[in-house]
């Protein structure tokens, strides 16, 4: 894979945010600081995710690191503290190294930044909780390389990845009804585009073509398997030029836990991984996230 070397930086900027000690005005809902990415080896051997999510005032503060290789599954799943994201066997300097030291999984990954970054702090993609206070949510694609211990087997990673970070007040069980996240990374540009059906029926698009600027996407459309996984992804740039994207073939999955054990409405989520071709030829890999709200209880 040829990459644009002068889309390479030092720093992750926004998606470096520390985590936010300041303290919270009374009453006010789950506030959140979390680091997401998902990523997979140049090869699609292996993908994996790793996951932090902390909060001064709600549950489900978790560290996870779950990497699929060789048909098997291998999670680290441990709780965290308000204000950290380092639990007992998971380490993150919110820059570009992350480390898992914990049973049956141990290594170390490191990520650089590539192309330019999708900020999505100021269109409020995900509904807020509280009005004119948008969720600050920031992604970038990366370039990965790390190495694990997966009891007892070598695991190299060489390959990339889609990496977020966002922080404010957050309860998907509570303020979204479904949603889809389709972003992908291929030679010469990558991909994020996020659609959001909200608990009131409002639906919002928001996503973004990185090159060496962020070309705006302004409409996502859906094509679905039989069961439900991604099909086509069919993407309308800013201006009206079409964009297709066309899963050839499935790399693996992974839940994805976030919010935390409750008898109610509760959010569903799951990553795909899967080979693509764009409908201008290009050949890359796309991490799609689709959520809904199970609604019996």
């Amino acid at each position: 894979m040829r990459l644009m070397s002068e889309t390479l930086t030092s720093v992750w900027g926004p998606l470096s945010e520390p985590i936010h000690t300041e303290p919270l005005p009374e009453g006010r809902p789950a506030f959140r600081d979390n680091a997401y990415l998902g990523f997979w080896d140049r090869g699609g051997e292996v993908v994996g995710a790793f996951h932090v999510s902390t909060s001064p005032n709600a549950e489900g503060r978790r560290a996870r690191l779950s990497l699929a290789a060789g048909g098997r599954v291998t999670e680290v799943v441990e709780p965290l503290e308000p204000y950290s994201f380092t639990s007992a066997s998971i380490g993150f300097d919110l820059d570009r190294r992350i480390t898992v030291d914990g049973p049956g999984l141990a290594g170390e990954l490191t990520c650089t930044p590539l192309f330019a970054l999708a900020d999505y702090s100021k269109g409020s993609i995900i509904p807020p909780l509280i009005p004119d206070e948008p969720l600050q949510h920031f992604q970038r694609a990366a370039r990965v390389q790390g190495r694990f211990s997966l009891g007892g087997r070598d695991v190299t990673i060489d390959g990339f990845g889609i990496r977020d970070r966002t922080w404010g007040y957050r309860d998907e069980s509570v303020s979204i009804a479904e949603y889809i996240a389709v972003t992908a990374v291929f030679d010469d540009f990558a991909l994020t585009t996020m659609r959001f059906v909200g608990a009131d029926g409002t639906d919002r698009t928001e996503g973004y073509r990185l090159g060496e600027t962020a070309e705006p996407v302004v409409a996502l459309g859906v094509t679905r398997d039989a069961s439900g996984l991604l099909a086509a992804a069919h993407l309308t740039m800013d201006g009206g030029a079409p964009l297709e994207l066309r899963v050839t073939g499935r790399l693996g999955g992974l839940w994805v836990p976030m919010g935390w054990e409750r008898r109610g409405p509760t959010m569903s989520a799951y990553d795909e991984f899967d080979r693509a071709r764009s409908s201008d030829g290009a050949e890359g890999v796309t991490l799609t996230e689709q959520g809904v709200v199970r609604r019996i209880f």
